[in-house]
């Protein structure tokens, strides 16, 4: 009789007709294939039927993919990204200070007592700051005193005294990179990884400089002060306090910073006509151009000048001259329906106009009286620091970069286009350091929606403001 066939299934199998059922692997046998690594993953079985969280290593495929990235697997590691820097200007809301940190109080105790103490170097005097040293009251000042500068005061308060405003915009910057090098480690107050630095106007350079290291911490604050109290008008004139007037315009057509960009076209009755074969003209051209045509009337008269002295973007632009000139721009660019008042800064000078060229010689003095240092090199490479003039690299003396922020126009808008379309090495991510900076983030991601479809991606991050985990403690310890 033949033997009847085994139907027993074999594990793991199923059923098996007529074959042999082999023996389960030993124990011995099984740790050593596990221990084999996997070349490839392998997918998730069926959602429904899984047992594993989403966190799971052994199964997720996002965890893979993030192990992957974290071995530089399928692009560029962290130590491959490049950072640039954006710093606050002359009249932005100045950064509040938290969360004070060894660090950053060694950075305010230091500028708190370099705005007190005089510098013949570069003629500086500590006239006028006697209430905050306390000679006044007979006690003595409080080490870091200007830290608390900011806490309960408007920005027209602030303004009032520019000069104190002016040196604690560049001392909490400062203050902010310290706390976060501290915390990291790097050698330099820069984050790993920053490649370009950029700051709004003389201030934003000037902070841009210190930063860098080419610039100590004491004549920073110093120049910063002694910019804000430069006199509004040739001597022998007799100053008046509404003399003068700074005012934030937005083109019409746009109703926010970060809005689409948008054309006005030579049909429309507003434009002037033009053979060009584009047949269409950017709207801030426009308003420009209306400011120009009111200046060759005020050239003739000879007492009233204002003039664009800051062009922000292709959306905003900041107005500067005489009380008059200034309502003028407002009124006949209001007329045409090209651009309305934002809001008016209370400026100590009409910075970034012909009216301050009498300065010029004056402050050409203090400035090349300064020690400015070589660029430092760490790891072979040093920080490019923009010309907030040129919008190109830095070359030679700072000096002369930092003089013309007197009398010049302050083209940030360029700035901006070529950090993020021409710089080299290419920038992966902005960073505004402070609360003061935040606008020229957003400035700056409305600018980047002109960039062609396909373009490298780029971040844009505030640094070094508060933030809070689920149970309102601070995560980062900015200043």
């Amino acid at each position: 009789m033949r033997p009847s066939l085994s139907l027993r299934p074999c594990p793991g199998v199923g059923v098996g007709f007529g074959s042999r059922c082999t023996p389960p692997p030993s124990r011995q046998a099984r740790r050593s294939l596990s221990s084999l690594p996997r070349l490839f993953p392998q997918p998730p079985p069926d959602p429904r039927r899984r047992a594993a969280s989403t966190s799971s290593a052994e199964t997720d495929w996002l965890s893979w993919l993030r192990k992957g990235a974290a071995l530089g697997m399928g692009g560029s590691g962290p130590s491959a990204s490049h950072k640039a820097l954006l710093f606050a200007g002359f009249g932005s809301y100045p950064h509040t200070p938290y969360s004070p940190t060894a660090a950053s109080m060694r950075v305010w105790e230091e500028a708190s007592d370099a705005i007190l103490a005089p510098d013949m170097t570069i003629g500086y005097e500590a006239r006028g700051m006697e209430e905050f040293a306390g000679s006044l009251r007979g006690g003595g000042c409080v080490r870091g005193w200007m830290r608390g500068w900011v806490e309960g005061r408007t920005l027209d308060e602030l303004m009032k005294r520019p000069d104190v405003t002016a040196a604690f915009i560049l001392t909490s910057t400062i203050a902010i990179l310290a706390s976060a090098q501290e915390q990291s480690g790097s050698p330099t107050l820069l984050p790993e990884g920053t490649t370009h630095l950029a700051g709004h106007g003389f201030l934003g350079t000037l902070t841009a400089l210190v930063a860098a290291g080419r610039l100590d911490l004491g004549t920073g604050v110093r120049l910063a002060r002694l910019y804000a109290i430069l006199p509004p008008t040739p001597p022998n004139t007799r100053p008046s306090s509404n003399r003068f007037l700074t005012t934030v315009l937005s083109a019409r057509h746009f109703h926010s910073l970060s809005s689409p960009s948008m054309f006005v076209p030579f049909e429309d009755p507003l434009a002037e006509s033009s053979d060009s074969p584009q047949r269409r003209k950017r709207a801030m051209q426009l308003i420009l151009d209306e400011i120009h045509g009111l200046q060759r009337g005020w050239e003739l008269d000879g007492d009233e000048w204002a003039g664009a002295g800051i062009i922000n973007s292709s959306k905003v632009l900041v107005v500067t001259g005489t009380t008059f000139a200034v309502h003028q721009i407002i009124d006949r660019l209001q007329q045409l329906n090209l651009a309305n008042p934002v809001m008016d800064v209370h400026m100590p000078c009409p910075y970034h106009t012909r009216l301050m060229d009498h300065a010029v010689p004056r402050f050409h003095g203090i400035l090349s009286r300064c020690d400015f240092r070589p660029a430092p090199v760490v790891d072979g490479l040093s920080p490019i620091i923009l010309d907030p003039q040129t919008t190109h690299p830095m070359r030679g003396d700072p000096a002369e970069a930092l003089l013309p922020s007197l009398n010049n126009q302050l083209r940030w808008h360029k700035t901006l286009y070529r950090l993020y379309s021409q710089p080299t090495p290419a920038i992966d991510e902005f960073l505004s350091v402070g609360r003061g900076a935040k606008g020229l983030g957003v400035m700056l991601r409305g600018e980047l929606k002109k960039r062609p479809e396909g373009a490298p991606p780029i971040g844009i991050a505030e640094f070094g403001v508060k933030e809070v985990d689920i149970r309102g403690r601070p995560r980062v310890a900015a200043s």
